[in-house]
């Protein structure tokens, strides 16, 4: 294998989906531009037969193409085609993961997943809401706001509104008295969002968000943690005590 890849990137690949000669070629073509199989099969001493079968695969990942009137020369394409490839793994694996979900037999109806660290925060937090029902409410008990931003980022909330908005979901949140005018403005701001503050949240480290069949408990720690309950008996108790919340603390926008 070419001397300029390292073990991290062979690695990286790998994990992408290509195999150990598909590297070897891809990263030979990206060297030298154009080669012909019978080249690519003397640079790094691999048959003709195994570089042939590997053109072919990563022609399928559009990583490289044939050019000119002879079938047998080669061009490696950008290297930023990866990303794509890297997305359509990804699809895959949500499907799969839908798929096994519905395979499990779980007695009492629930599902119970854990997400560490903020990478993992930001991305459940966007599937989160690509997944709520359209025209549904989310409902939200917040304490420390500065904590959430940190976290998430607001690059990453900017975009979880702009879906929420798009797939026309209510919310409706209840935080600190001590953010009364930056709600106040925000509520003003952002379309289908009520709110009411309350004594009591300025220290609160959880954020408890109640979906259309979830809740999830978000824990402002080091590293940040996620606790996502699927139960529909929890998920209404959990609703049924923002409401009386709610009604307890009038005031609102």
């Amino acid at each position: 294998m070419s001397k300029i890849i390292d073990h991290k990137l062979e690695n990286t690949l790998i994990s992408l989906g290509l195999s150990n000669k598909e590297i070897q070629i891809y990263v030979e073509l990206l060297q030298n531009g154009e080669m012909s199989a019978i080249s690519l099969s003397k640079n790094i001493e691999l048959h003709r037969q195994f570089v042939y079968n590997a053109l072919e695969t990563l022609k399928e990942k559009a990583l490289v193409s044939q050019i000119g009137a002879k079938r047998s020369i080669w061009r490696a394409q950008n290297p930023r085609k990866l990303i794509s490839l890297a997305e359509e793994r990804e699809k895959k694996a949500l499907e799969a993961s839908a798929m096994l979900i519905g395979l499990m037999h779980q007695k009492v109806g629930q599902e119970f997943e854990v997400t560490e660290g903020n990478k993992a925060f930001r991305n459940r937090f966007l599937e989160n809401i690509k997944e709520t029902p359209k025209k549904s409410t989310i409902l939200m008990i917040c304490g420390e706001w500065e904590r959430y931003f940190e976290q998430a980022g607001e690059a990453v909330h900017n975009e979880w509104d702009r879906i929420r908005i798009a797939r026309e979901i209510n919310f409706r949140l209840i935080g600190p008295t001590s953010l009364d005018k930056t709600m106040a403005k925000s509520s003003t701001e952002r379309n289908l969002m009520e709110y009411r503050t309350m004594n009591g949240l300025e220290k609160n480290l959880v954020n408890t968000v109640i979906s259309a069949d979830r809740v999830d408990f978000e824990i402002y720690g080091d590293p940040h943690l996620t606790f996502s309950i699927k139960n529909p008996a929890v998920t209404e108790s959990q609703r049924i005590f923002f409401e009386a919340l709610w009604l307890a603390n009038s005031k609102s926008a």
